[in-house]
C-alpha cells in the first residue's frame, strides 16, 4: 500500500518511508494513520504485510469513494490456517507452533525483515506507479518507522539494510519472552505454554505462575518459591533460541558497532512510561545494548493520565500507552483527550525523515509530555498505572 504527496513530483522522486505494521494489524490498517503527516512534508509512506498477517492470499481490500461504486481489489494477506479450524486469525503464521512453538516468532520476523529489504530492491531497481515510466520514489531518500511489533523487526531491519538513511523504532523492546511475561497482556499466554508442557511447570495454579525473578539493579533473590527454577530454565531456553530475532541483539549495529557495509543509523527510539504490553525494562534493555539513550524519546504517560480527565467507555481509561503513536484512531473520544500526543509524535518521525534524521525536534516543544532525550537514568521499573 502506497500514499504520493499531492502536487508536483520532484526530479528524482518522492522521499519514501517504509512502515511497519504492530502485531494483528496489516498494510491496510495502520499504515492510513501516519500518510497524511509524511504526506504534508512531501514523503511517501508505503507498507506490506508482516509474514502471517493480512488475512490469507485470497483477503480483499474495498475502497468506497466519496462518489461512485466501492472498488474491490486483491490484498494478497500471508496469514496460515496452522490450527486447521478452517480460519486465520489476525497474526495466524508468524510464529512456530507445536512441537516448535519454542521458535515462537523468530523467523516470521526475520523473514519479514527479508521481505523489507527486497522492497528496498525494488525502490532502487524504479518504482513506477502511475505508468508515466518514471520512478515515483527516490531511491536515495529511504527511511523506515515502525510500531510495536513493527518497532521490534524494525530494528534487525535497520541494522542491516544498508540503503535506508533512518528510522524510529516505536515502543520496540526484546528479548520476545522478557516482552511476554513481564506484559499483562501477554503473561496469561505465557502461563498457558508453561501449562502445557508434560509435566505441567504451572506452580500457582491455573495459568498463574511465579518465576521469581528480580528486575535489573533489584537485590539478587535467594529462591524459596517451587518449581520457579525450572520456569527461569525454560525462559532461558527461549530467550537462547530466539536470539537471531532478537531486536536487542541488533541494537548495538545500529551505531555503536555497524555491520560491514552498512553505515551507522540516524534513529529515534519512542517508548511511553508504564507501557504494559512492551514493559519499560524491554525497551531499557534495547537502549542499552545499543547505547542509545540520547536518542530515546520517552513519552510520560503517567504525567497526561493524571492530569487529563478519563476517557469515557466504551473505550474508558487509557492505562497502557502502548498505542500512543496512533492516538488518531476512530474513537471521538480518544482523539479529543489524547489526540494530540499522537500528533505530536509523528511530527517528531516526519521532521526526522525531513532532515535525512538531523534533526530531532521534542514532540511538545517546552512541554513535560515528552522528554527528548529522556531526562535521567533509564527506566528499569515497570512503571505501570494501577
Amino acid at each position: 500500500t502506497l500514499f504520493l504527496p499531492a502536487g508536483p513530483q520532484p526530479a528524482n522522486g518522492w522521499p519514501v518511508a517504509i512502515f511497519g505494521h504492530g502485531a494483528t494489524g496489516s498494510k491496510d490498517i495502520r499504515v492510513f494513520f501516519f500518510a497524511a503527516e509524511l504526506a504534508a512534508r512531501g514523503i511517501a509512506t508505503i507498507g506490506i504485510n508482516a509474514v502471517g498477517h493480512g488475512s490469507g492470499p485470497l483477503s480483499t481490500l474495498t475502497v468506497t469513494p466519496t462518489s461512485g461504486d466501492p472498488l474491490t481489489f486483491p490484498s494478497g494477506g500471508r496469514g496460515v490456517d496452522l490450527n486447521g479450524d478452517g480460519g486465520i486469525g489476525a497474526d495466524e503464521g508468524i510464529s512456530a507452533v507445536a512441537p516448535r512453538g519454542i521458535v515462537g516468532n523468530r523467523d516470521g520476523a526475520r523473514q519479514t525483515v527479508v521481505d523489507w529489504m527486497q522492497l528496498v530492491r525494488e525502490i532502487e531497481v524504479g518504482m513506477d506507479v502511475d505508468g508515466d515510466t518514471a520512478p515515483d520514489l527516490d531511491p536515495e531518500r529511504m527511511y523506515y518507522f515502525g510500531q510495536s511489533m513493527g518497532g521490534i523487526q524494525g530494528t534487525l531491519f535497520l541494522a542491516i539494510e544498508p540503503s535506508v538513511l533512518a528510522g524510529v523504532p516505536n515502543v520496540p523492546g526484546g528479548a520476545n519472552i522478557e516482552v511476554a511475561r513481564l506484559s499483562p497482556v501477554f503473561r496469561p499466554a505465557v502461563g498457558a505454554t508453561l501449562a502445557s508442557r508434560v509435566p505441567s511447570l504451572i506452580n500457582i495454579g491455573g495459568l498463574v505462575f511465579n518465576e521469581n525473578m528480580p528486575l535489573r539493579d533489584q537485590p539478587p533473590v535467594i529462591n524459596t518459591v517451587a518449581g520457579a527454577l525450572d520456569i527461569q530454565q525454560v525462559f532461558e531456553w527461549s530467550e537462547w533460541v530466539m536470539q537471531a530475532g532478537n531486536p536487542v541483539a541488533y541494537a548495538p549495529h545500529l551505531r555503536k558497532a555497524p555491520l560491514l557495509g552498512v553505515p551507522p543509523k540516524q534513529v529515534i527510539i519512542q517508548f511511553a512510561k508504564g507501557d504494559k504490553t512492551v514493559s519499560n525494562p524491554t525497551a531499557t534493555a534495547l537502549l542499552r545494548a545499543g547505547d542509545l539513550a540520547d536518542r530515546a524519546t520517552y513519552y510520560r504517560h503517567d504525567l497526561a493520565f493524571a492530569a487529563r480527565p478519563a476517557v469515557p467507555p466504551p473505550v474508558g481509561p487509557i492505562k497502557d500507552p502502548h498505542a500512543f503513536l496512533i492516538y488518531n484512531t476512530i474513537a471521538p473520544a480518544l482523539v479529543s483527550t489524547y489526540g494530540d500526543v499522537g500528533a505530536a509524535a509523528r511530527q517528531q518521525i516526519a521532521e526526522f525523515f525531513t532532515s535525512d534524521g538531523a534533526t530531532i525536534i521534542d514532540p511538545d516543544g517546552a512541554g513535560l509530555l515528552f522528554e527528548t532525550p529522556i531526562a535521567g537514568p533509564l527506566p528499569e521499573e515497570l512503571n505501570f498505572i494501577p
